[in-house]
Parts: C-alpha cells; structure tokens; sequence
C-alpha cells in the first residue's frame, strides 16, 4: 500500500468536506482518524447512525475507496435532506456516492435496524453484518441506549462500536448555540447520556472489551471468538499514537 497516496486521497477529501457544518461536524483530524481505522482494519462492512452532512461518512468511504471495495449503510432522519450541502452531494463532490447506502428515515434510526433485523433474522439467532458501527446521531439515552442493544446483533465478534459526545450535554448544547436556558430545567439534560450509554450498557456488558477513551469518543471491541483471535488488527490506542 502506498502510503504517501493514502495520505493525498484523505487530504483531498477533507479539502471537500472539511469546511462544511462547522464545529459540530466531524474535523479533518478525526476524519483522519476514521479513514486510518477503517483502512487498517480492513473494516468492509460499516453501519453509520448519524451523518448530518455526511463528513465523518466520506472520510470512510475514502477508506474503502483505498481498500477497493465495501460498503456503508449509513442512517440519520429526514431533516437531514435539507442540509447544505446534505450527504448526497458531498459524496457526489468526493466521487465515493458507490460505498454508500444513506437512509433518511421517518422516524429514529432504530426503526431502521429493526428492519435489518428481520432480513437478518435466522431462526432464533441473527446474522451479523458489520465489522464497524459508527454512533453519532440523537445522543439521547433512550435512543441510544436502544441503538446499542440492536447493533450489537449486527455486528460481528471482532468488531468495533464507536461513540462520539460522550461529554456532550443538552444543556451544554443549548449553552453553546446561545440559547436561553428555561426556567425549570430538566436534570436529563445535564447528563452526558451517551456517556451513560458507553459505561452502563457497553462496558458492563460481557461480550465486549478493550475500553478505550479519547476525547469526546468512546471504543469498545465485541469479543473476538478463538479463530478470529490471530486476525491482525490496529489497536485504537496505536492509531492515536500515530497521530500524536
């Protein structure tokens, strides 16, 4: 693999998308960060709960671009169509429109994969999917403490779930924007939920490991099963340390 071009076709992809949504979108460096991990794990198959403009999905792309192939099914509400520029132009503009499946759903996310869920369904068990799950969209307890519970069933033993805004409030959220907090405020939403998320339901639960947090994201690894344990892969911690 020539490094010094997967180093060119990352730049060129953030020079596109890295202007757009401002700083709630995902920058450049963590861009970086999602094209190094899913290129060097080899990542073919990623679910993407949440995409806004569709950054963090074109520096993935960008990835399986380098690898020659796979896909990203990638989910965020109806809204986020009418964005400037919404997700369909920015692949467009990046050239990598063939990796990806955007949904813009009615209703959550979740209903989306309860659907994957029925198509993968195989007597009392279900078929994994994906070797990477991305989640970044509602940051809300009840959404995403669902989200984890589904994905978890599509996504193959080996593979990694990542969690953006683990320390992100509402409250902070409103502060930031401007907005006038009400009168009476809702204790729900000074509570970092995803952060909640992230420590009461992955990393209690047996089936995964290998913690890892930096900044605002959370990593988690679903256990390996022992034939899968000699499969090479790229520690999280290792990434960050390339990019330090």
């Amino acid at each position: 693999m020539d490094w010094k071009q997967e180093i060119v076709l990352c730049r060129d992809v953030a020079a596109i998308v890295g202007p757009v949504g401002g700083r709630a979108a995902t920058t450049p460096a963590s861009g970086r960060l999602l094209y190094d991990f899913v290129l060097h794990n080899r990542c073919g198959r990623v679910l993407e709960l949440g995409f806004a403009h569709g950054n963090s999905t074109c520096y993935m792309a960008a990835a399986l671009d380098e690898l020659g192939g796979g896909s990203i099914l990638t989910i965020d509400r109806e809204a986020a169509r009418l964005r400037e520029p919404n997700i369909i132009e920015l692949l467009a503009a990046t050239g990598l429109a063939k990796y990806v499946e955007p949904i813009f759903a009615q209703s959550s996310y979740n209903w989306e994969l309860l659907g994957l869920l029925e198509r993968q369904r195989d007597g009392h068990t279900t078929r994994p999917l994906f070797d990477f799950v991305f989640v970044d969209g509602a940051h809300t307890w009840e959404t995403d403490g669902l989200a984890f519970v589904l994905a978890d069933k599509l996504l193959r033993p080996g593979g990694w779930i990542l969690f953006d805004d683990i320390h992100w409030t509402i409250a902070a959220s409103k502060a930031a924007s401007g907005r006038r907090p009400t009168t009476v405020i809702d204790p729900a939403e000074r509570v970092p939920q995803v952060g909640r998320v992230f420590a009461l339901l992955v990393m209690q639960h047996p089936n995964y490991e290998r913690f890892e947090v930096h900044g605002n994201w959370g990593w988690a690894r679903k256990r390996r099963t022992r034939q899968e344990e000699a499969l090479p892969e790229q520690a999280v911690s290792r990434l960050y340390e390339t990019h330090s």
